[in-house]
């Protein structure tokens, strides 16, 4: 199976709090980010999230738009993710949407990974299947 390894900067982070009750905030957020890498690109993600008052227990699920190019196929995919972290477990789901992709990246399907280095950096793996057509 193919591998695309990337990193990713965020732009743009603009969050807007849609409900707060007893130190549990709901929130939504807009996220735009600059791929490098076998990726190369920009997307924008709708993003909502759940902070409680631990930190350590949090969630967040959003769709994600990425127009660009994976190991120079061009194209657009949109990939599902979701986060659900506490102190014993941490949950995290990256999925290329099925029939979600256009361009040279038509019938991409995969998983991705999400790996924070210690200088704040994210790196990101896709590992997919593509028609070689």
């Amino acid at each position: 199976m193919p591998r695309a390894i990337s990193t990713f900067t965020l732009d743009s982070w603009d969050e807007q709090t849609w409900d707060e009750h007893d130190g549990v905030k709901l929130a939504k957020a807009r996220v735009t980010k600059t791929w490098r890498g076998d990726l190369e690109g920009t997307s924008v993600t709708e993003i909502l999230t759940v902070l409680t008052p631990v930190e350590t227990s949090r969630a967040y699920f959003g769709v994600e738009r990425f127009e660009g190019s994976i190991n120079g196929r061009q194209g657009s995919f949109v990939l599902q993710h979701s986060a659900l972290a506490s102190l014993d477990q941490a949950a995290p789901s990256w999925v290329v949407m099925p029939d979600a992709a256009g361009g040279e990246l038509r019938g991409l399907r995969g998983r991705g990974e999400i790996v924070i280095m210690p200088d704040g950096g994210h790196t990101f793996t896709l590992d997919y299947e593509l028609d070689e057509t």
